[in-house]
């Protein structure tokens, strides 16, 4: 029988909401839905996205506490990987002709 007792405690079921920009929500989106499917999956939390039709996409985490939370850090991970793709992209770009210039050197 499941006691809802896990590692750290009770395990309770919960809602949470997570209000984000639309251009960030599309990085957890991806092609066809194919990443959070993955997070769905992997977590065991139910993950809804609000429809796109304003700035803000409304992210709704439901599930066991352990769910939620696993969710909630594949979502911060993935979202700490675009930026730092993103900066690494944009210095790259910025001193790709310095560096050209001196592999000539």
């Amino acid at each position: 029988m499941d006691t809802g007792v896990i590692e750290s405690g009770l395990n309770v079921t919960l809602t949470i909401w997570l209000l984000m920009h639309g251009k960030e929500v599309g990085s957890i989106i991806k092609k066809k839905g194919e990443l959070v499917k993955k997070m769905r999956e992997e977590s065991g939390a139910r993950i809804n996205i609000s429809e796109g039709n304003c700035p803000e996409r409304i992210i709704t985490l439901a599930g066991p506490t352990n769910a939620i939370f696993k969710a909630f850090v594949m979502i911060i991970d993935k979202l700490e990987e675009d930026i730092s793709n993103r900066i690494m992209s944009s210095i790259h770009s910025k001193y790709k002709g310095q560096r050209d210039i001196l592999n000539l050197s």
